[in-house]
């Protein structure tokens, strides 16, 4: 018989309580409330009741009770009361969904899934689509919250109606349709702190019967609330957006309809850096004043190059063999303070950073309805480009910039079938191409150092860090998928769900470094990083070679291009195409209770597609995988009283394998991504949304979720710096050897990162083995960006004014355990335990007039919703908004 581990027996057991909870929840609110006639909402003659809300979670308008689908959905009016502009104030709003956010990336995260990667080299992990469009890069999350219908955010994978890249979940944002009922107009204006002005406005044109326009646009404008002392006009975080949207729609009898959407993204300003704005510092063996990950924490920059020549730490244990520079007694300058140390909202960047982001979108929505079924096309297009910078050293200090571009040309174009009518059989079927041409360019440019640190009275000037750093990657995908998806209705109780989708996923990818820019120093005819300059133009075609061919000097493997005068100088490559295939699927049992008692029981998968990390010769690392997910799922969902108790609960367990874990790897004062699968996963979770209208005026509920995410299977992991050092001990006589490999020769101790188990990596250090290799084993950590608690509680009420109007005071409070921002769940990587409130009282003069006074993050509590390793071993964080208030004043004709 087969031991069980302590550990399983504990998660089964997690999942089996979560699974209880759930069901209990719907049968005892069913038992105990679905005939009650005499609560206080029910006994009252009040026909107000909780809005019911349509969502196309399935593809096709359905009530969102009714949809075996973990969904949250945000009315207009909803976003209104909020004041929701974007995807980052979303959080509150549905449980389990936390975002994270650096630069103009949006990073959102639930059950146990995150955005980690927003590289060229790979895809979203959860789908971000504006009406029924996918968008492929995660800036486009940011922009277009403007006269919108609602916001659904859909947990769990959706593999098989939304396809790839939904592997955690979906975004789906649905704008206002033209109307021909008659003219609409409406307009706001918000002013705040930081100088913010934020315009809105909207028209709705009827041309006839048949065919009518409707104009939406946003102009916000702020300040940035991350303030820089040295350089005032580099603040971080400020707002220069200009948005517009035109739809046409045409509907000449009652059969076809087709809707045309274009809009225009046009953003500016500073922007909010790129991985992370701001240290936290950086991990020291104190005793040989070696990097360790793990062991001391030091609050120094230790950004490559920012060196103040005043030692910080003096060795008491040598370093390595421990004589000359690395003897007991040597002085070691590890970096300079950093400005502020744990002050998120105060910078002192010498760089005035910048973004330019553009992004041009179309899409054209086309049915016909027959009397059995609907056919429908719908057709979506693309040109997005963004250009961002950041102050590589993230100090005073002048020494590198980091500038990345990237640009996405994308074309999509999706037919389905969609059965109409009342019969026991509903379904959906389609067929769906995607094609993305992606471009990614990092530049990374040294210059002269000037180095400024509080430990010095004057500017230290210093020669240039060594060269500058260039990479651009241009990568190409096509898509293609079918997919259906049918539910039978077995009776008014019962129903049965069967869905399917296959995808396959071709993916080509080529680029070029910095020898294809760099200037040839006239001595060697070689190539001289130390001479490449933002300005410096990019490389010529030929420079990524040719898929299969090489010219290198030794050889480099097929498709990479060398120098030609000199072959062993390599430029860039073209790597073969790589064709990724999945099927996916999706089963559910619905049985309804009563009419407004639903439970559910779905078994789902999904993928996310592999890719490529850029000039790496090894195909092991040149090529990642597909990264998969098998969930299981038991909800209920219900209203009580009369349909003023609205009570949604999911109980789940999430199985991931060959995840795609990011690892950043420092190339000279910067660093460059790369992914890697390595680990497998699991995440079993509860997940609860809960209203109540105790009267017509007041209304309360929240939402909460509770989640066990962690790797079950995470070995041989090479940490972000420092898995182990050697340091000098002359009572090691002989050397230290695992598995016939050494890993310490004699006078001389190998120390690993304390807290972990870490040790040689197999197939390392033999002969005819890469080099030896130090990993450690993450299995158990938790999974960033998953807390074990999060959730929030809202209040609002309504008091009805003399003489008509409305006053409406309303209390959010975001609550959340914290969690980890990084696998490796050190300490310095935690986000701890957070209660933030927001308030907003609404005055509604009348149906046309209204004025609101909002304070967000009142507490003023200050979170970190990005950790990032940078190069030199620093790490580098992005906060959450401080608190900010404002007063809002919108005016509508309807």
């Amino acid at each position: 018989m087969r031991a069980v581990s302590s550990n399983n027996i504990s998660s089964r057991k997690i999942l089996v309580v979560q699974i209880a909870l759930a069901l209990g929840i719907s049968h005892g609110l069913n038992a105990g409330f679905a005939n009650a006639q005499t609560s206080p909402a029910a006994s009252s003659d009040s026909a107000k009741t909780i809005e019911e809300i349509v969502v196309t979670a399935q593809r096709r308008p359905e009530n969102k009770q009714n949809v075996s689908v973990s969904v949250t959905a945000v009315t207009a009016e909803t976003l209104a009361e909020r004041n929701i502009t974007d995807l980052s104030k979303m959080e509150g709003m549905a449980p389990g969904f936390t975002f994270g956010r650096s630069g103009t990336d949006a990073r959102p995260a639930m059950r146990g899934v995150r955005t980690e990667n927003v590289a060229i080299n790979g895809d979203t992990t959860i789908g971000y689509f504006v009406d029924g469009i996918y968008k492929s890069r995660s800036q486009q999350a940011m922009a277009g919250f403007v006269d919108v219908q609602r916001v659904e955010i859909q947990r769990g994978p959706q593999g098989t109606l939304y396809g790839r890249n939904t592997f955690g979940g979906n975004i789906s944002i649905v704008t206002n349709q033209p109307t021909f009922g008659g003219f609409q107009g409406a307009a706001s204006l918000l002013v705040g702190q930081f100088n913010k002005v934020r315009i809105e406005s909207m028209l709705n044109l009827p041309m006839s019967d048949t065919f009518a326009i409707r104009l939406a646009a946003t102009v916000d404008r702020a300040d940035g609330y991350v303030k820089n002392d040295f350089n005032p006009s580099a603040d971080l975080f400020d707002q220069d957006l200009k948005y517009g949207r035109v739809s046409v729609r045409f509907k000449p009898n009652s059969r076809f309809e087709a809707t045309l959407r274009a809009d225009v993204t046009d953003q500016g300003g500073n922007g909010g850096s790129a991985f992370g704005y701001k240290q936290a510092g950086t991990y020291y063996d104190r005793a040989s004043c070696q990097q360790l990950f793990n062991s001391s924490l030091v609050i120094l920059n230790v950004r490559p190059g920012n060196r103040d020549g005043v030692s910080d730490c003096t060795r008491t244990v040598g370093a390595g063999a421990g004589t000359g520079a690395n003897a007991i007694g040597t002085g070691v300058d590890q970096g300079i303070p950093i400005y502020k140390a744990g002050n998120g909202y105060r910078i002192d960047t010498d760089y005035q950073t910048s973004q330019t982001t553009k992004d041009k979108s179309a899409s054209l929505d086309m049915a016909y309805r027959f009397d059995a079924l609907t056919l429908k096309s719908i057709t979506g297009f693309a040109d997005f480009s963004s250009k961002r910078s950041s102050d590589s050293d993230m100090s005073a200090s002048t020494i590198a910039v980091d500038v990345q571009k990237t640009e996405a040309k994308t074309f999509s174009q999706e037919l389905q079938i969609l059965s109409e009518g009342t019969g026991p059989l509903s379904y959906v079927a389609g067929y769906y191409y995607f094609k993305d041409k992606l471009r990614g360019t990092l530049y990374s440019v040294q210059s002269p150092r000037t180095i400024r640190s509080a430990a010095l009275t004057a500017p230290l000037s210093l020669p240039q860090n060594g060269a500058s750093f260039f990479d651009d990657p241009l990568a190409e995908t096509e898509s293609n998928a079918l997919y259906a998806q049918a539910t039978w209705k077995m009776n008014d109780q019962l129903s049965f769900t069967l869905g399917g989708r296959h995808t396959e996923d071709k993916k080509n990818f080529k680029f070029a470094n910095t020898n294809s820019i760099a200037p040839r120093d006239p001595n060697t005819g070689l190539p001289d990083g130390t001479r490449v300059t933002l300005d410096t133009p990019l490389p010529p075609n030929s420079a990524y070679g040719t898929a299969g061919t090489s010219n290198c000097v030794p050889a480099r493997g097929p498709g990479f291009y060398c120098d030609p005068a000199n072959p062993g100088v390599l430029l860039g490559g073209t790597y073969d195409q790589k064709t990724f295939t999945k099927s996916t699927g999706r089963a559910a049992i619905d049985y309804k209770l009563a009419k407004d008692n639903l439970l559910y029981i779905t078994y789902s998968t999904g993928f996310r597609s592999g890719g490529f990390n850029s000039g790496q010769a090894i195909e092991a690392v040149r090529t990642f995988l597909p990264e998969e997910v098998k969930a299981v799922e038991i909800g209920s969902k219900n209203r009580f009283w009369n349909g003023t108790v609205q009570i949604n609960a999911a109980a789940f367990h999430n199985d991931y394998t060959n995840l795609q874990e990011q690892r950043q790897i420092p190339i000279g004062a910067t660093t460059i991504s790369t992914i890697f699968n390595a680990a497998k996963a699991r995440a079993n979770g509860l997940e609860v949304e809960a209203e109540w209208l105790a009267t017509d005026e007041l209304s309360i509920g929240g939402t909460l979720s509770l989640l066990d995410a962690k790797y079950s299977s995470f070995p041989d992991v090479a940490l972000p710096f420092g898995t182990s050092i050697l340091v000098a001990d002359p009572t090691v006589t002989t050397a230290t050897t695992v598995n016939g490999v050494t890993i310490a020769p004699i006078g001389q101790r190998r120390v690993f990162a304390p807290g972990y188990s870490c040790g040689l990596i197999p197939n390392t250090g033999g002969v005819g083995q890469p080099p030896p290799a130090f990993g450690c084993d993450l299995s158990g950590k938790q999974v960033p960006y998953s807390p074990k608690y999060s959730g929030s509680l809202f209040g609002s009420y309504e008091v009805m004014l003399p003489g008509g109007g409305k006053l409406t005071p309303t209390v959010v409070a975001t609550f959340s355990s914290g969690f980890y921002g990084q696998p490796t769940n050190a300490e310095i990587e935690k986000q701890g335990a957070y209660v933030k409130g927001d308030f907003r009282l609404n005055w509604e003069a009348n149906k046309k007039f209204s004025v609101q006074f909002f304070v967000d993050n009142f507490t003023d509590k200050q979170t970190i919703n990005r950790f990032v390793w940078g190069g030199g071993g620093a790490l580098q964080v992005s906060m959450a908004p401080p608190r900010t208030w404002g007063l809002k004043f919108t005016y509508k004709t309807f």
